[in-house]
């Protein structure tokens, strides 16, 4: 009979990218292991190598944004958009950690796996903002332009002087495109 486990596989993968976030890119499984109190050859067994659990992590990922945004109220209109738009962004919270995030994005691009796993994690956001826009023809171009608008603000942020949040900066780059689109609201 197999002994159960004491550390769930969960609490496995969110370790995981504490130690990506900690070590960079080139964490080992010794170094997972330690952090989570399991040997190496546990981890080995039950996800494989250090590729594997990288990959894990980003379909666990993928899930946890699909169970959020589905989570999430779809009401359309300016102001439902903004108040959507808030939430996403205020998930981003004041930056502290962000780091991880350049490190796996740095992933992302090395690796085509991963790259897939981006590209569905940022459509489910795309998709996300589309369902709250009205109906319009250019309405999944208006959601990628917004998404744009997001990823391109944090990147801004890594280079600003830190003395605003992540999430406010943001969001002040998000509401000049917000009144541009929306001028009359």
């Amino acid at each position: 009979m197999p002994r159960p486990k004491t550390v769930s596989d969960h609490d496995v993968l969110s370790a995981a990218l504490q130690v990506l976030g900690s070590r960079g890119p080139g964490f080992t499984l010794s170094d997972l292991a330690e952090h989570v109190g399991l040997s190496r050859a546990t981890l080995i067994q039950r996800f494989g190598d250090r590729n594997a659990i990288l990959i894990r992590m980003a379909e666990h990922e993928v899930a946890e944004t699909r169970a959020w945004l589905d989570s999430l109220p779809v009401e359309t209109g300016p102001d439902a958009l903004w108040h959507f738009l808030e939430q996403i962004v205020g998930s981003m919270g004041s930056g502290e950690g962000f780091a991880v995030r350049v490190t796996v994005a740095a992933l992302e691009m090395e690796n085509p796996t991963l790259r897939n796993l981006a590209g569905e994690r940022y459509a489910l956001v795309q998709q996300a903002i589309a369902a709250r826009l009205p109906p319009a023809p250019d309405r999944d171009q208006t959601a990628v332009h917004l998404h744009t608008v997001i990823a391109g603000a944090t990147m801004q942020w890594v280079a600003s002087d830190g003395t605003t949040a992540l999430s406010a900066f943001v969001l002040q780059r998000l509401r000049w495109a917000m009144d541009h689109l929306t001028p009359s609201t």
